[in-house]
Order: C-alpha cells, then structure tokens, then sequence
C-alpha cells in the first residue's frame, strides 16, 4: 500500500504519455514516473508533515503544468505564439531550421533559418552552412529585418552592388549592445569577418545597457508554448498610448531623466547607460581589432528624428517641452565615441530625414522596405571606392547558373529556380526581357543554346545522385530526345560551333565516366574516348571544333586539363596544376581557357594563355566562381556562390 500512492501521483501528474508527447523521448517517458514513484516513497517516510505537504504540492504543480502544457498545444495550437530564438547563455541568437510566416496589419513576411539561424530566402538549403565572411552585421531587430523578406534586407540589397562580398546578417531581435558582443565573441569570431558593421538605433540602444544572462524566465519562454503565450498576453502586449512604440519617450518625468537619451536633465542611470555605451563600444573596437577586421558603426535615428511631426505628438501626449529636448544627443554622443576610438560612423540622420518616403512601418517601429533600400543606398555611397570589377546579373537568389550566349551576342541563356520549380530562361543582357524557355519539376541544369538557333541541349535529372540525361530539343520539329544510350547516363553537354555535334560525358552506374561526340543530323555517336581508369569530365569544343579539351583525373588525385585531337585521335597534355581543375570555357580565338580553380580552399577563376603558357587569377573572393563562359575576348560572364547569395555574374578581363 505504501507504494501505491507514489504510484498513482506519478500516473496522475507525470503520465509517461503526456511525457512522450511533450518531450518526444522514451528515457523521460520512463525514467520521470518511476523516479517520481521511488521518491514519493521516501518522501511519504518523512515525518515532518508540512515539509512532505511542500514537496507533494511542489511536484503536483509541476505535473499540472506539463499536462497543461499539453492541453494548450492541442486544443490551442492557432493560439501559439512563434518562438523563433534560442538561449545561448549570455545572449539567444535565431532558432535554426526556422519556416516562419509573419502577418500583420502593416508588413507580411516570410522568416527561414538555415542550420546556424542565419536568415536565408526561399531557394536555399538549410542544411548549408557558412564558414567564412567578408562583412558581418551584428544589431537587433532592425538589422535582423523581420518584418521584410530577405531580399528586401538592407545586408541583402547592399550584396547585389558587392556581389564578390560573403555578407552575413547577425541581427537579433531585441538584441542589446551587451547581447551582440557577445555572439561576436562566440560565433561572430569563427567566421573571421574582414569588416564588422554594428548597428546602433536611438530607439532604444541608449539605456538599460548592462550584461544579461538567460534565467529561467528566458529558458521557459523558449520551451513552452503556454508560458509564451502567457507573457505575450500579460507582459509583452502593452497598451500604446499613441498607437505605436514611442520608445525612449515616456510619459513621466522621471523616467525620461532615467532612460531617454534625447531628454536633457540627466540621472545615475543615464549617466551610468553613458559610461556603460562608451565601454561597450570600446569592446567591440578591441575585439575587432583582435580579430583583424575593421569596425564600422552604423547609427540608425528614432521615428522623432526624423519626422517633426511625431515628434510633436510625443512631446504633446507626454507633456514635454521641446527645449527639454537634444534631438541630436545620440548622435553627439556616437560621434565622441567613434572619433575617440577612430571608427568609422555612418550616421543616418541626415539621409533619413532627407528621404522623399518615410523609412519606418507607422505602427511598428521597425523599417520599412524602403528604410532597408535607403541604408543600403547609404553604405554603398560610403564603400563605393571598394566596389569590385563584379557586375551582378542575377536579381535575387534563384540558383542561376550556367549561362551561355547566343550566337547574335545579344541574349544569354541559364538555368533557374522557383519553389518546386526549375527553369531554363532566354534574357537580354540587361534582363528587361525574359522569356522560359523550358520548365520541369525535375533538375534542370547545363542548358545551352545552339549556334544556329535550331537545337536546345541540357540535362535533366537528379545531379546528386548522378542519375542525369542529356535532352535535346528541335525548335522547328518542337520533339526532345534523349541522347545518351539507354543504359548509360550522362550530362554536361555543349555544342560545336557548327552546330553539329554535341560533346558530354556519359558513364553506366558505378563506372567513371568517357566522353562522347555526337553527331546531331545522324543522330547516332561518332566518337568515345577514355578508359574508365580515370574520371573525364567538363568536355568542350576547340574554337575551330578540330579538338575537344577536357579534365582528366590524374595520379595524384587532381584535375588537369588535357585536348583530344578528332582527325588523329590523340590525347594531349595541356595545364596541369598544384590544385583541381574544373569548369573550362575556351575563348572565341582559342588562345585563352578560362577554367575554375581551387587553389585556396575554393574555387576562383583562372586564365590560361595557350600560347605564353601563363596562368593569371582572375578572384580573389572566398566565395566560389564558376561555370565560366566567354562573352568576348575581353568578357567572362560566370555563376558564383558568396556564402548564402548567389547568382550570375560578369567581369572585365581587359589589361
């Protein structure tokens, strides 16, 4: 008997079932109940009566908690309030894996994460991470952009005038200043950022400025479902007086003393916020610093900096006099601070009012899309002596890759991507024209055109797996055929300059690949070569179509570049390097092969002089350049990675 009261208190508040649910582990589903049944039993041997009662009730309210818990997240799961962060001890960063829709009266936007809690767009992969940046932004809300998409991010818009940058956007909703030094120390560092962009806001950036850690309140808000929706409707859903956050202003004297940087009488706290900030920033000066990257502070004005008109609401509704007022404290106070420091400041003040269009939602206090579109304008003015040779043809990231031209020079050709999408597009070069060429569900990839317009050639397939075709398709007779033998796969085609033939790598399934030349008008293959001994890979037409250059895997383990003769049918070495070889293009005289290389741990562009036997780099960028094609003697147009940004690009390679 005495067990059984442990036991039905353990059935009754801890049922392995609800534990199962909410937990999603049999060890808690098992272990909880029969640890609360062993205690029970010793605690029923207590002989102090209140002291069992106390530890009864205790456990009885942690059970009624976890089974309303359950309660809430079955019958009130429209109720759920999104927990998008995670507690990392002395600051929280975004949740990874993250596929959030957030609607409001003034904004609707879509949120994803990848594996780290960066923000990404629609087309990425979630699983990819990223190991290395040029510039990092680290800020709150305003940064983080929750309220636009991400390519309406001003971190977002600024990569397409820097399109050879690796941009990573560290925002943090709510985030302090205390909050963002530490995920520099933390994550920030192990991406080795070159420039460090810390966004400041005269929101709310100026007071309560002190170190905090995660408490239970923090850890519970990230758990549970009901306790967040609790808070949210108790504590964090306040009445405005306005209509809309009017922070730092509030509607006594002294807690503007206190908190209200724009407020002149003064306070311990205010003046405690103030040594706190110049503190702050000279943390960050000095872990810059220690990091080797340049830091770059970005200040961000309040709603009443820049509209005169809120500004007499606030002072109206609160009773503040104007001449209490320096509207211009913050930045004074940013500015002493930098040129103490010697850091660069963009301040947002001027520009901000300045705009034709206001830059904040109404209601809410965060940016609009065209405050994103103003910052980004405002740091491409301040860098625009650091631009690259980069030219960005791609508007957004939508996996472009792979372009090729047509013969007349005047439209191009690649492969593209929507949600459950792949397309094959036709554009002028300036993309005020776009026309599909072909679409499918399934993977579409090294489209090209060819030079007599009459044939459409790619591959069709899942590229992972190497289970891939290689289609073609007749314009006038509107039929596509598939031109690798039926037991053989293949991919990577590209055509003759006559037209004729086509030139791609086929293989059977666990075999290493050869290469094939298929002529278009007879329909059958002429020619294969390689001996399966080594990989062949990436074949292309010489400019006269007498010889097809190709990589070939050699002893060592790397790619090099090598040319198969067609009348002779000799083999021939051409470049072999310290490093892998892989996407070759060869320009329009034939003395030049533009090729990615992977010298420093990623791919950059490279330019073999057939006839001087030298090697120029043409990047430098620690994203990856690839997939190149020549545009002209002096053009290359390629594809390129830049950590979560992708896309087309050009470049100039005139000496």
């Amino acid at each position: 008997m005495k067990w059984l009261k442990p036991i039905l208190f353990a059935f009754i508040f801890f049922n392995p079932i609800v534990l199962l649910i909410l937990f999603k582990s049999y060890w808690i589903a098992v272990l909880v109940p029969m640890l609360i049944i062993v205690g029970g039993y010793y605690i029923s041997k207590i002989r102090i009566f209140r002291v069992t009662v106390g530890l009864v009730n205790i456990f009885a309210i942690i059970g009624i908690a976890l089974n309303a818990e359950l309660v809430f997240r079955c019958l009130y799961s429209d109720k759920n309030v999104p927990n998008i962060y995670e507690a990392r001890g002395n600051y929280y960063f975004n949740k990874p894996f993250l596929n959030q829709k957030f609607d409001d009266e003034e904004f609707n936007s879509r949120y994803l994460t990848n594996c780290q809690g960066y923000r990404i767009d629609l087309l990425s992969n979630p699983n990819d991470s990223v190991t290395d940046c040029d510039w990092l932004f680290v800020g709150d809300s305003f940064t983080q952009g929750a309220q636009v998409n991400y390519n309406e991010m001003f971190s977002s818009i600024l990569y397409r005038d820097f399109p050879d940058k690796t941009i990573v956007n560290a925002g943090m909703s709510g985030a302090g200043l205390y909050e963002s030094l530490n995920y520099l120390k933390d994550e920030g560092r192990k991406l080795m950022p070159k420039r460090i962009f810390l966004q400041i806001g005269a929101f709310n950036d100026f007071y309560n400025i002190n170190e905090r850690h995660a408490g239970w309140s923090e850890y519970l808000t990230e758990y549970s479902d009901l306790y967040r929706y609790l808070q949210y409707q108790l504590l964090d859903n306040p009445v405005l007086p306005l209509g809309r956050w009017t922070e730092p202003f509030f509607d006594n004297p002294e807690e503007n003393s206190k908190f209200n940087i724009f407020y002149k009488q003064s306070s311990d706290q205010k003046k405690s916020d103030i040594k706190a900030f110049k503190e702050v920033i000279a943390k960050f000066k000095k872990e810059a610093d220690a990091m080797g990257a340049e830091l770059v502070v970005l200040l961000i004005p309040s709603k009443e900096q820049v509209s005169d008109k809120m500004l007499s609401e606030v002072t109206k509704k609160f009773d503040i006099k104007v001449s209490e007022l320096d509207m211009r404290a913050p930045n004074k106070l940013t500015k002493s601070v930098c040129d103490k420091l010697e850091i660069p400041l963009i301040d947002l003040y001027d520009s901000f009012r300045n705009s034709d269009k206001f830059p904040f939602f109404m209601r809410d206090e965060h940016l609009s899309i065209e405050g994103h579109r103003l910052i980004a304008s405002e740091l491409k003015r301040f860098f625009i002596n650091q631009s690259n040779k980069y030219v960005a043809f791609s508007l957004d990231n939508r996996n472009e890759r792979y372009p090729t031209f047509y013969d007349d020079g005047m439209s191009i050709l690649f492969q593209s991507q929507e949600p459950e999408l792949y397309k094959i597009i036709s554009s002028n070069l300036i993309r005020s024209r776009e026309d599909v060429v072909w679409s499918s569900p399934k993977e579409l990839i090294h489209p090209m055109i060819s030079p007599d317009k009459k044939w459409l050639v790619f591959t069709q397939g899942d590229q992972d797996r190497g289970e891939t075709d290689v289609v073609l398709y007749n314009f006038e007779s509107g039929k596509d055929i598939k031109i690798n033998p039926m037991e053989f796969r293949g991919a990577i085609p590209t055509f003759s300059h006559n037209s004729r033939k086509l030139v791609y790598p086929k293989w059977r399934d666990n075999e290493h690949p050869v290469i094939a030349i298929y002529d278009i008008e007879s329909g059958t293959e002429e020619i294969t070569f390689g001996d399966k001994s080594n990989e062949v890979w990436r074949p292309v037409f010489s400019s006269d179509d007498k010889s097809v250059f190709f990589i070939k895997m050699n002893d060592e383990g790397r790619f090099e570049i090598q040319k198969y003769d067609i009348d002779s049918k000799k083999i021939t070495p051409v470049l072999k390097t310290g490093y892998n070889i892989w996407d070759i293009a060869v320009s329009p005289s034939g003395r030049q092969i533009c090729f990615a290389g992977n010298k420093d741990g990623n791919w950059d562009l490279f330019l073999y002089d057939v006839i001087s036997k030298q090697i120029q780099q043409l990047t430098h960028s620690i994203g990856n350049e690839w997939d190149p094609v020549f545009y002209s003697e002096d053009e290359i147009w390629f594809a390129g990675e830049f950590g979560i940004n992708n896309g087309i690009y050009h470049i100039s390679i005139r000496s």
